[in-house]
């Protein structure tokens, strides 16, 4: 295994998973960028995983990206249909609220 991989290895044996599987951060309203001129497009189902696993990192200490990705990745992976479902359900209602915001 590569020395990320190892590295996100020990920072999954670190988080709590259960701030993960279901997310903890499970607010659709943060998942949106402000309003502007370029708005971003909102996050897919494993993006906010991504964001939950970073939120989590960081409580933890850890700050390093690619070992958050990595990590993510990981967890994704891993997850049930049923873990990936919540976060399914979160992205489309992310978006819905994007598009209500966007065509105001």
């Amino acid at each position: 295994m590569s020395e990320i991989g190892n590295l996100a290895t020990s920072l999954i044996n670190m988080i709590d998973r259960k701030n993960i599987f279901p997310p903890l951060f499970n607010n659709p309203e943060s998942y949106i960028s402000p309003v502007g001129p370029r708005t971003k497009k909102p996050p897919n189902s494993f993006l906010i995983c991504r964001i939950n696993v970073h939120n989590e990192a960081k409580r933890k200490g850890i700050y390093s990206m690619r070992v958050i990705s990595k990590a993510a990745s990981i967890l994704w992976k891993q997850a049930s249909s049923e873990e990936k479902a919540v976060y399914k359900k979160l992205s489309e209602r992310v978006f819905e609220i994007y598009s209500t915001k966007k065509s105001e």
